[in-house]
């Protein structure tokens, strides 16, 4: 008799561990339309069991606890917010996406920056041989020296500014008259702050050149094109890999690039400075 309350009691207190045994720990920064659409790519073709957690539902949160108790599988980390926590913790591998700034760091992942080879690819269609781009190299350099590799394959040619703070915008854009047939918009806060994103579109106007940007919204502001990720299609993408981690294959560090672009465009735009084949796909 006393062997089965032994057994019982064992029982029931390992119940709320079964119950919250689970293969992925999707940790998010914030309910954000964004984060919200990635995480639902990734629960669409992920196959192991997944808990969510939003961070800013919560004062504070002790992951390492939670790790302690549940003993998730993996961390997939939504934001840089929840990247940066997430790294805190040693021992349970982490995956990101949607991360802009992400400093990878022993973690695998898929970028928010299309391969640049996409861009210039848009440009080629466009017609266009001088492109300008303002960068902070701190912020973009790696991803400029990739886009100039790529360009040097075509006859899309990189005129590079340097900004190295947000108040540089405009005058380093001033610098490029008549110096460029297209403006490039690099996702770089530096380069592409609240205060100076005007200065793309003046310049636009007064040079009739084109702006391609990397945000939809832009197209609005008076953007020619914009290329932009594919949100939904990151989360599944996140998801097949880790689903090679969760049978035991190793993934390397670093970010892969998104698969799939969306090209939408501005048709006044496109159609007042006469450019070539560009349509929306």
């Amino acid at each position: 008799m006393p062997l089965l309350r032994v057994l019982l009691l064992l029982f029931f207190t390992l119940i709320p561990t079964l119950a919250l045994a689970y293969d992925v720990l999707v940790l998010q920064s914030m309910h954000e339309k964004g984060y919200d659409e990635a995480v639902r790519g990734f629960k669409r073709d992920c196959r192991g069991s997944v808990r969510r957690i939003v961070l800013t539902d919560f004062a504070e949160l002790d992951l390492t606890r939670i790790i302690r108790e549940e003993h998730p599988k993996l961390i997939v980390a939504v934001g840089d917010r929840a990247l940066e926590v997430a790294q805190r913790q040693h021992g349970t591998p982490v995956l990101y996406m949607m991360a802009l700034n992400a400093k990878p760091r022993g973690a695998a992942g898929v970028s928010m920056l299309l391969d640049p080879g996409r861009y210039i690819s848009v440009f080629e269609e466009m017609g266009v041989e001088r492109v300008g781009v303002l960068y902070d190299p701190a912020r973009s350099g790696a991803y400029v020296k990739r886009a100039l590799a790529a360009a040097g394959r075509t006859r899309v040619r990189l005129v590079l500014r340097e900004v190295h703070a947000p108040k540089e915008t405009p005058a380093m854009l001033a610098s490029l008259k008549g110096k460029v047939d297209a403006l490039w918009m690099l996702p770089d806060a530096t380069a592409v702050s609240p205060g100076s994103t005007e200065a793309y579109f003046l310049f636009s106007q007064a040079e009739r050149v084109p702006v391609v940007t990397f945000a939809e919204v832009y197209l609005s502001m008076g953007g020619a094109v914009a290329l932009t990720i594919d949100r939904y299609d990151i989360g599944r993408q996140v998801a097949e890999l880790a689903q090679r981690m969760l049978d035991g294959n190793p993934t390397d560090e670093g970010g892969e690039p998104p698969r799939r672009a969306v090209t939408r465009t501005n048709e006044g735009v496109v159609r007042q400075l006469k450019l070539n084949g560009v349509v929306g796909r």
